[in-house]
């Protein structure tokens, strides 16, 4: 089995910058963006997985200094209440929580917090579908200095899971296993190094 190289790039700093703009989280973006223009010094991001929550929360708390709480769901609900008041009475910059849960579903038992999160403003994102990743995944190989084909990029997209973040690093693992062999990104290769990832990925999970 051949070794997959590893990508010893480092991670970019999550900004508003490079997270990628999409009729789905359009609106977020411009509100997240303007922070004296929010209706409340707290607001909720929600959507499904790869949406791109965690990266905007990251993005605005780097520009903003204020209080990022990615997976709300899960935070004790204690905590969560002492730092929406602390957002509320001015003591920090601000408060962007992100779930895949409405609050309704969080299982929440103190009533005023159960209260002040049902008033919690509310930016939805959508699900990447193709038409909007298509795009941004040819942007990631045009700035690793890859050119592929439309095989290429249909072929990553029925094959990967639909998050930016996802793609961005598959990319960044094709260009170093393309770079380390002197080869084209062509489909055979994708193909090939996805299944020996697979494999790897196999081999090294624990045996229950």
């Amino acid at each position: 089995m051949s070794q997959i190289p590893l990508n010893l790039r480092p991670a970019a700093r999550q900004s508003f910058s490079n997270f990628h703009v999409t009729p789905g989280n359009q609106a977020a973006v411009s509100l997240l963006r303007a922070r004296d223009r929010w209706p409340s010094a707290a607001v909720l991001i929600l959507g499904p997985k790869g949406s791109g929550k965690t990266h905007l929360g990251q993005a605005w708390r780097n520009k903003h200094s204020g209080e990022f709480i990615d997976d709300a769901e899960a935070v004790d609900e204690t905590t969560m209440f002492d730092v929406i008041n602390r957002a509320l009475a001015g003591q920090i910059s601000g408060l962007v929580l992100a779930s895949a849960l409405p609050p309704t579903e969080w299982g929440v038992s103190m009533p005023d917090l159960k209260s002040r999160l049902n008033a919690m403003p509310t930016l939805t994102l959508a699900e990447h579908d193709e038409a909007s990743l298509e795009p941004i995944l040819r942007e990631l190989f045009d700035q690793a200095g890859r050119v592929v084909g439309q095989d290429v990029v249909s072929f990553v997209l029925r094959q990967c899971e639909r998050s930016v973040e996802a793609l961005r690093e598959l990319v960044l693992e094709l260009d170093v296993a393309a770079g380390s062999k002197k080869a084209d990104l062509t489909k055979a290769f994708v193909a090939k190094y996805l299944r020996e990832r697979s494999e790897i990925d196999l081999f090294s999970s624990p045996i229950e």
